[in-house]
């Protein structure tokens, strides 16, 4: 992980953050680890019979995610509520997060046990009942699918199995634009990256580490190895979004957004707080990362006035969507009927935390992913999907969209940044009596 703030810093932390560091540290050392942890705990946790579950009785059960700030719980909540008028009681599996809800929902499976880390997001009960449906990323259903970066035979950190599920159907994606953007503190007077490297500055880097935002500093031989060999440090920015006052010198991360969800909090925390310089992207790093269809981004400009500190536009890529998915064998009026209750319920997405939206032109599409048949048969009875109309993906052998093989490390470490954040959020919220601790 890297160190997570500026070496020698002293941090305030209190004892609930220290234990979710400590629990975090064996979960990024062993897959089998994590799982013990998780069965450790299975005595503070709380299992809920929920009865007959299904499409077929009209109360299948959802992967979701954590009920305070996750986009994955809100969209939960807005899926629940979209289907009542339907006859459709959907039950949320609040602890089926992270890269957790795509396997579950190819398999069928059951919902594991709580561990230590879904109490500090608020989490405190599971269901037992088989998972039907659920909310993800397109980008890591699209993972997923393929058996990319987490779901590689190497990347079994949290799902302890690998893809590709290719079982797994889209039903809607809902958009939820975040941008890439690079900035420094203007204190640290730094006005290009490339002085970092030739004066080998010590800087505290927020982000990179993904396939989105590292090969921004790697543009600048800002590589973890280097920056750390200069006395800098690199950390996750997600993480830092749940201090204080991070320290910081440069921030780049493709989840900009002035949103208050855990994922993007920073960027508003430190814009605010912080008079910033955001620089331009080199050019050949943005071709770089247009022509790679499997990060799933796209060009585009931020506008003036998105964070204070964005003076001008600026070129950059983003990445839209969230999905709702299932499996090939959910029963095709049951998709269609997820599909519709989305469609007009759509109104309701403007008032969660992230600027959610609904476009019958994108509503039916990923990049590998296919459709599933019952969601393409209401998007065409609606018209917003043509005759001729179709996934933009090559072909894959036995059906589907094919992808290209991608390193599942990096996949592997957002995510495990991603929990770190919400642990802290939470345990900072709670009114921790704080120690002093140097990490």
């Amino acid at each position: 992980m890297g160190n997570l703030w500026r070496s020698g810093a002293p941090c305030v932390l209190g004892p609930r953050v220290l234990a979710a560091l400590a629990l975090l540290s064996c979960l990024a050392a062993s897959p089998a680890r994590a799982q013990e942890a998780g069965a450790q705990d299975a005595g503070a946790q709380g299992t809920v019979e929920v009865g007959a579950t299904g499409f077929a009785v009209k109360r299948p059960v959802l992967a979701s995610a954590c009920e305070h700030g996750c986009p994955w719980g809100e969209l939960g909540d807005f899926v629940t509520e979209a289907m009542q008028p339907l006859g459709y009681e959907v039950i949320q599996c609040r602890n089926c997060n992270l890269d957790k809800g795509p396997p579950l929902v190819s398999k069928a499976g059951r919902p594991p046990p709580l561990g230590l880390s879904d109490t500090f997001v608020g989490t405190t009960t599971r269901i037992d009942a088989p998972v039907d449906f659920g909310v993800t990323g397109v980008g890591l259903l699209a993972w997923a699918y393929g058996g990319l970066y987490n779901y590689a035979p190497s990347g079994t950190y949290a799902t302890g199995t690998s893809g590709p599920f290719t079982n797994l159907r889209l039903v809607a994606k809902i958009e939820d634009p975040t941008y890439l953007l690079v900035a420094v503190k203007a204190s640290s007077g730094i006005t290009d990256l490339a002085q970092i490297a030739q004066q080998h500055m010590a800087v505290a880097i927020l982000g990179g580490g993904s396939p989105i935002s590292q090969p921004v500093l790697d543009h600048y031989g800002l590589t973890q190895s280097a920056v750390t060999s200069w006395g800098g440090s690199y950390t996750s920015a997600i993480v830092a979004g749940q201090l204080t006052d991070p320290a910081f010198d440069v921030i780049v991360g493709e989840l900009a957004s002035p949103s208050n969800n855990p994922e993007s909090a920073i960027w508003e925390k430190i814009s605010q707080g912080n008079d910033l310089l955001f620089l331009d992207l080199p050019a050949t790093v943005i071709d770089q990362l247009a022509a790679d269809k499997t990060l799933g981004v796209t060009r585009t400009t931020v506008k003036w006035g998105f964070l204070r500190g964005v003076d001008r536009a600026i070129a950059t890529v983003a990445r839209s969507g969230q999905a709702v998915f299932a499996r090939d064998d959910t029963p095709e009026q049951a998709a269609y009927d997820v599909a519709k209750a989305i469609d007009q319920h759509r109104d309701a997405l403007k008032w969660y935390i992230r600027p959610y939206s609904y476009d019958p032109r994108t509503v039916w599409q990923d990049s590998s992913v296919p459709l599933h048949p019952g969601a393409e048969r209401y998007y065409r009875e609606m018209g917003y999907l043509s005759g001729s109309s179709g996934p933009n993906c090559p072909p894959a052998v036995g059906g589907g969209c094919g992808v290209a093989e991608r390193d599942p490390g990096q996949g592997i470490g957002a995510l495990l940044l991603a929990l770190l954040g919400l642990l802290l959020r939470r345990a900072t919220r709670t009114g921790d009596r704080p120690v002093s601790s140097p990490v």
